[in-house]
């Protein structure tokens, strides 16, 4: 197995354990949340989709300028693995937060709280992102214009991100809040294996759907070889 194989292997063990612990440290082993009950268990799962969100189109954005400097397609390979799996993690981010949001607030949404508006305007971004690279056919074309319009999206996640701690809003912030405890003492071990599970899942999946575009690409070259 070449070195990228048992990379890609590893990723994908190492997550399948972190997952598995991180599922049972938040749905059995922490105990049900103060004043939130056991309806803060989503917490978890919500923070830690909401961080591969980010890291997801932030990897997006960051082949994209190599790929612009370089014109080299093997990183317009990892933009896309990483915009595909950015969206999916954000649709997570953005179903489980309204379960939440119901039970709390009473109401799935709060259109006026800039932190929900930012990431659902995200998700539209880099929706629109891969439909753009559907809907063009040349290879060089399609690369370069999904590498321009990931900067739109890169422009919404520090608004995103941010708008809870600059300005007032009913998203509560996890980290240096002012609203009162959101995460206890008991919480931490859970959501930080949470995330973690869900950063090497993430991986694992980045890993997985870059191979898979190497090995269309050489599908590609066999093809044109073939044709001439």
């Amino acid at each position: 197995m070449e070195l990228f194989g048992r990379i890609r292997l590893a990723f994908i063990l190492i997550s399948a354990v972190l997952v598995l612990n991180g599922i049972f440290l938040a749905m059995i082993w922490v105990p049900p949340h103060e004043t939130m009950g056991d309806v803060q268990r989503i917490f978890y799962f919500h923070v830690a989709s909401a961080w591969i969100a980010y890291v997801a189109f932030i990897v997006t954005f960051a082949t994209s300028i190599v790929y612009m400097k370089t014109k080299d397609l093997k990183w317009d390979n990892w933009a896309v693995a990483s915009a595909e799996i950015g969206v999916v993690f954000t649709t997570l981010a953005i179903l489980t937060g309204p379960m939440w949001a119901r039970a709390i607030w009473g109401e799935f949404w709060r259109w006026e709280d800039l932190k929900l508006l930012m990431t659902l305007v995200l998700w539209l971004v880099f929706i629109a992102y891969l439909a753009l690279r559907a809907n063009v056919q040349s290879r060089r074309s399609k690369a370069t214009l999904a590498a321009v319009f990931s900067v739109i999206g890169m422009l919404c996640i520090p608004l995103s991100f941010a708008a809870n701690r600059i300005w007032i809003q009913s998203h509560p912030t996890v980290i240096a809040s002012d609203q009162g405890e959101i995460v206890t003492a008991g919480m931490v071990p859970a959501l930080i294996v949470a995330v973690f599970a869900m950063t090497f899942l993430y991986i694992a999946l980045l890993l997985l759907r870059v191979g898979a575009a190497k090995l269309q690409d050489r599908a590609d070259e066999l093809k044109l070889k073939v044709g001439d």
